[in-house]
């Protein structure tokens, strides 16, 4: 039998306690120490009993197999019987330079790990410690001192012991491992109760990488802490969110007096009276939060090699849902969430896989017959080119017939405004005979009482005139003629008008229109408001100029023999009657006399 120091963390009751709850009995005047005992069977394992672990194993039958743990602590002893073949080690972080083998390694380590995952040994591993999680991996890196090594009081190397552990968390992530046990605060360790100050609080380090390994799904376990009955100062990790917080409790299922009782503890487990392996291949009984949390996260283990889906918060959630709550009075201070149950948990586990990864409701599909291989492929390049031809042509008739309803919609606004403009323009028009007003002379734009008062006001005005002979040179209306060196008229040019076929004189620049109706091609004048004024009658015939010629028919016969043939017409018979019968000659020319002429 070999002896294994260990100083028994608290004041003197709890020393007392711990004495009485391990079976031993300690010196008042002397430095505790743990007896070796014998290996111990796995009936003698009372903890696998109480945890349910032996149904946990039905729900994970695996054991832990394909999960890899970190134990970050004082490092482990990869040679033990109970844990040969489950062990690598990592590197030495806590810069202490201790070896593997020496009086200040290992102790602490490798209890946890035999707890968390050893395997036994013997025949079907009936001797020794069985963990919770037997067939999982462990990665061993060393970040913290023993509790009863003197480098515990050299402040330069425990200050760097909080950026220690947080090296260790990173190279845990970065070497694959999933769920991290780590180590008590390195504050509270030490002869003195209330530890080092030096390490105590963590390390703005330490904090980052909990974030960084809760960021890449890893679940981290830490102790509550073991100075409940003394200082009851915060311990770090534990007391960072995310971490799960584990305190202690003896075999009686009630809380130490050593186990931290601040509100960040999750729930218990075990810590007083357990069997652990040693570095040395023995083992001994010990207690401690460093323990329960070793057995939480075996539980962690099993969850995560049944679920390894679940995020460390679904983990955590698993554990505090499977945790058995005191019934009662309210629970004490550090009991957290109750205590640890790895078949529950593994319950809880499944119940939260199920409900993250539930399907959507599958509608029954129809019987499909079984054809050749063949005829399985999928849809002919044709067939859909043909149905995406069809859906192009039902696309393209769609767009004709809504631009002919456009079309049609604006046409009939254009209509629609021109009836609306040809009223307009019907209701403001003017009458026809005054809209014909500007087709015909300076007459036709004047009404007909306007133009008979005008020529009654021109006669009125005229002073009458006393007749008076015609004389040569004068024309019948009183203009003055030119006369010639012999003094008698000049020959005036008439102005031809043609006339028609039948005796008709024509319209000069225009031609005749011919009616094709009964009706005048204009509308009938307005009738005078008033009546029409009553035109004067000359009493006397207009002033003849003396040196007009009178004509032929207004001559007498004496003066007509005489009168020069001015104008070439026969002197026999009456000049101013033409009888077309009569003559077979041409036509005569009519002369028009033009007042506007010499």
């Amino acid at each position: 039998m070999t002896d294994m120091p260990r100083l028994l963390r608290g004041t003197l009751p709890l020393l007392a306690a711990l004495a009485v709850t391990s079976g031993f009995v300690l010196p008042a005047n002397a430095q505790p120490r743990v007896t070796d005992v014998a290996a111990p069977t796995r009936a003698a394992q009372w903890w696998l009993t109480a945890l349910n672990v032996a149904r946990a194993w039905q729900s994970a039958p695996g054991e832990g197999k394909g999960v890899t743990v970190a134990v970050l602590s004082t490092g482990v002893d990869a040679a033990h019987k109970d844990l040969t073949g489950s062990v690598t080690t990592g590197p030495d972080y806590s810069g202490s330079g201790r070896k593997a083998g020496g009086p200040f390694w290992g102790g602490e380590g490798t209890a946890v790990a035999s707890l968390l995952a050893g395997h036994g040994h013997g025949k079907n591993g009936a001797a020794g410690i069985t963990g919770i999680a037997p067939g999982a991996r462990i990665l061993s890196v060393r970040v913290t001192l023993e509790y009863n090594d003197p480098l515990n009081s050299d402040a330069a190397i425990t200050r760097k012991l909080p950026d220690a552990i947080a090296a260790g968390i990173r190279y845990a992530v970065g070497h694959g491992a999933t769920v991290i046990a780590l180590p008590l605060d390195p504050g509270m360790l030490g002869p003195a109760a209330t530890g080092d100050p030096a390490a105590a609080g963590g390390s703005p380090a330490e904090r980052a990488a909990v974030s960084y390994a809760l960021a890449h799904g890893v679940v981290l376990v830490a102790p509550a802490g073991d100075n409940g009955a003394s200082t009851g100062t915060v311990n770090y990790p534990a007391g960072y969110p995310g971490v799960i917080a584990v305190g202690a409790t003896d075999r009686d299922g009630q809380l130490a007096l050593f186990t931290c009782k601040h509100a960040y503890v999750t729930l218990t487990a075990p810590g007083a009276g357990l069997t652990v392996a040693t570095p040395d291949g023995g083992y001994a009984t010990l207690a401690s939060t460093d323990m329960s949390a070793a057995l939480t996260a075996g539980v962690a283990v099993l969850i995560r090699s049944r679920f390894p889906r679940l995020t460390p918060a679904q983990v955590a959630q698993a554990l505090e849902n499977g945790a058995a709550r005191r019934t009662g009075a309210h629970p004490a201070p550090g009991s957290g969430y109750g205590a640890l149950d790895a078949a529950s948990a593994l319950t809880a586990a499944s119940r939260i896989a199920a409900a993250a990864t539930r399907p959507a409701p599958a509608h029954t599909a129809p019987p499909v017959a079984r054809t050749p291989p063949a005829r399985q492929a999928s849809p002919r390049p044709l067939a859909k080119h043909q149905a995406s031809l069809g859906d192009l042509a039902g696309t393209l008739l769609e767009k004709v017939v809504l631009a002919a309803c456009a079309l049609i919609a604006a046409l009939g606004c254009v209509l629609i405004l021109a009836a609306v403009r040809r009223r307009r323009a019907q209701a403001t028009r003017l009458p026809l005979s005054a809209q014909r007003a500007g087709q015909g002379g300076s007459h036709a734009r004047r009404s007909r009482a306007a133009t008979v008062q005008q020529a009654a006001q021109q006669s009125a005005a005229r002073p009458p005139t006393a007749h008076r002979p015609r004389q040569p040179g004068i024309s019948p209306w009183g203009q003055p003629r030119a006369l010639n060196a012999a003094g008698t008229p000049s020959v005036v040019t008439p102005r031809i008008v043609p006339t028609g076929s039948d005796g008709a004189i024509g319209m000069t620049g225009r031609a005749r229109r011919k009616k094709t109706t009964g009706k005048p091609p204009w509308e009938p004048a307005t009738p005078p408001a008033q009546p029409l004024p009553t035109l004067p009658v000359p009493t006397s015939r207009p002033r003849i100029a003396q040196h007009a010629a009178r004509p032929p028919w207004e001559q007498a016969p004496a003066e007509f023999a005489t009168a020069p043939d001015s104008v070439g017409l026969a002197t026999t018979g009456p000049m101013y009657i033409w009888n077309p019968e009569a003559s077979t000659g041409p036509q005569p020319v009519i002369i028009e006399w033009d007042d506007n002429r010499d």
